[in-house]
C-alpha cells in the first residue's frame, strides 16, 4: 500500500492510501445524487485479466512528490445535474482530504460510469 510521509519538526507522519480512501468514500457517499462507487475500466481490466482485486473500488490515488491526485468512479442517479454534483464533490473531497491528512490535493477527477434509477420506497 502506498503512503505519503510528512516530515515535521517532531518526526515523520505516514498517511497510507487506505486512510485517504476512507475519507473520500465517506465524503462522496454523503451526496444524494451518488448511487454507488464502482471500479474504473483499468481496475476492471486488471481484475478480469490479471486476477487482481482491490479492497477499495472506485478510487485511485496518484502521488507526485508532495501532491496527490484522486480519481473517483461512480454511478449517479437519473435526473441529477452531473456537472454540478461533480463540482461539489471535487470541492468537498479536496477540503476534507487536505484538512484531515495534511496532504496537498492537486486534482480530483470524477468519472460518471453510469446512471441508476432511484428505488421506490
Amino acid at each position: 500500500m502506498d503512503e505519503e510521509k510528512i516530515i515535521g519538526e517532531n518526526g515523520t507522519v505516514s498517511v497510507e492510501d487506505q486512510v485517504i480512501f476512507q475519507y473520500v468514500s465517506d465524503e462522496v457517499l454523503k451526496f444524494d445524487g451518488v448511487s454507488r462507487l464502482v471500479g474504473g475500466i483499468t481496475e476492471s481490466f486488471a481484475k478480469n485479466i490479471f486476477g487482481r482485486d482491490t479492497d477499495v473500488q472506485g478510487f485511485k490515488v496518484n502521488r507526485d512528490g508532495s501532491e496527490i491526485s484522486i480519481d473517483i468512479h461512480l454511478i449517479a442517479y437519473y435526473g441529477v445535474n452531473i456537472p454540478q454534483m461533480a463540482f461539489d464533490i471535487q470541492n468537498s473531497v479536496k477540503e476534507v482530504v487536505e484538512a484531515y491528512t495534511g496532504l496537498s490535493v492537486s486534482a480530483i477527477n470524477i468519472g460518471v460510469e453510469g446512471i441508476d434509477k432511484r428505488k421506490q420506497q
